[in-house]
């Protein structure tokens, strides 16, 4: 059993590696096409900036009107205010050169004079995918030995980063999605294998443990008769009606263990009918816990009721809810290590009735209670051996409370006790 656990824990480690590695494949090619748009976007943006510059250059009007602001300012501020109309011009131009270069991007520019003293860098010196330079586009200053002008016109992009990631929405949102349904698929899988593995090892602990509830009445049955069997007994009455009684007990213990397998099955697969009356809880209660007194008090424990709902009469059927109590005061009972001391309350709420069964039994940590109302689960009770039963009891509960559209909780403390609280509607 341990290695067969092991191995699918390893096949689960190897499966989750593989799928850790999938996924980081996927975020790299989704950042690495995003390069590829940068890169392919610069290379626009650098064939836009020459396109930009040869347009300038050769519309003398605007780039004489340019020139002579540049003049103007002479160093005094760093960014020269372009007028109304040329602003307006040369806004065109750009857009029109963007346009044919597939550059659909929100931009900004002014004219920097390089000489006013704040100039500390020139635009090469920033980040290039803020921004585009464009140098040498004014007139020649002929009184200077041919130089062209210290200015340039500077274009700013804001939202380039938004605008790769943008262009690329589809790609990224299909990938997102892709890799959170395998990923969702791959735990889902998960959970499923770990649950039937559980439920693997619960049935397998069911088998065992009815094989062995079920050989010891038969083979007291098979002592008993064998001994019916022999002539010292037949002439024996009183022999004879001592184990005729026992096999009589025996098989009415494998009567009620066998019921208990079929009825579960029963109203898992739905194959019942409740017959609804109007019960009183009190009533049922008294009834459940006049057939676990005796038990409890070969215990040296006891039983006690404290019934105080005012409405206690609810549309349910009495067998199935008398056998809910009972499993309930029956576990109670096995659970405990010392003497048991088990309290029974009623409740009255406004729609229903509340049946507490409190017990200073073994208790259950947290992760029990996660499991303990599913079929065939049994709690481990450390040190106590004689602890009999399928594990089917509290999953006959849970099914019959529903059934009743009702609910039932669970308050426990490992080693300090447990309190079930089981409430059934007035009607239903």
């Amino acid at each position: 059993m341990k290695k067969k656990r092991s191995k699918i824990f390893v096949i689960i480690g190897i499966s989750a590696l593989s799928l850790l590695g999938l996924i980081a494949i996927q975020i790299n090619w989704i950042f690495h096409t995003a390069e590829l748009r940068e890169q392919q976007l610069m290379h626009r943006l650098a064939a836009s900036s020459g396109h930009i510059q040869h347009k300038i250059w050769r519309d003398t009007t605007l780039n004489a009107l340019l020139t002579q602001q540049v003049k103007q300012n002479d160093g005094r501020r760093l960014g020269i205010k372009i007028k109304a109309s040329e602003h307006s011009h040369l806004d065109s131009l750009i857009s029109s050169v963007f346009e044919y270069q597939h550059v659909k991007l929100p931009y900004t520019f002014k004219l920097v004079d390089k000489k006013n003293k704040h100039f500390g860098s020139t635009c090469h010196d920033q980040s290039i995918s803020h921004r585009v330079c464009l140098e040498r586009v004014l007139e020649r200053d002929k009184k200077k030995e041919n130089r062209t002008l210290k200015a340039e016109i500077r274009i700013f992009l804001p939202d380039m980063g938004s605008y790769i990631w943008s262009h690329m929405g589809w790609m990224v949102i299909v990938s997102v999605i892709m890799i959170a349904l395998t990923s969702g698929g791959f735990i889902l899988t998960v959970r499923t294998v770990l649950r039937q593995k559980k439920m693997s090892e619960m049935t397998t602990d069911f088998i065992n443990n009815m094989t062995h509830e079920l050989k010891t009445p038969i083979a007291t049955v098979s002592l008993a008769s064998n001994m019916l069997r022999r002539d010292k007994i037949l002439d024996n009455r009183e022999k004879i009606v001592h184990y005729s009684g026992v096999i009589h007990e025996e098989n009415k213990k494998l009567q009620d263990q066998v019921e208990q397998v079929l009825r579960i099955a029963k109203v898992e697969k739905g194959e019942f009918t409740l017959n609804k009356v109007q019960a009183d809880i009190h009533q049922v209660v008294l009834d459940a816990i006049a057939t676990i007194d005796l038990q409890v008090r070969e215990k040296g424990g006891k039983v006690k009721h404290h019934l105080h709902a005012i409405r206690h009469t609810v549309m349910a059927d009495v067998v199935h809810i008398t056998n809910v109590i009972s499993n309930l005061l029956d576990n109670a009972n096995k659970y405990t290590q010392d003497t048991p001391d088990i309290l029974v309350e009623t409740t009255d709420l406004d729609n229903g009735v509340v049946i507490s069964v409190t017990d200073n039994g073994i208790g259950m940590s947290k992760e029990m209670q996660k499991h303990i109302f599913d079929k065939f689960y049994r709690v481990s009770t450390g040190n106590i051996h004689d602890v009999k039963g399928f594990g089917l009891g509290l999953a006959y509960v849970k099914m019959m409370v529903d059934a009743h559209k009702g609910n039932i909780e669970l308050k426990s403390e490992l080693g300090k006790g447990s309190c079930f609280k089981v409430f059934l509607p007035y009607t239903t």
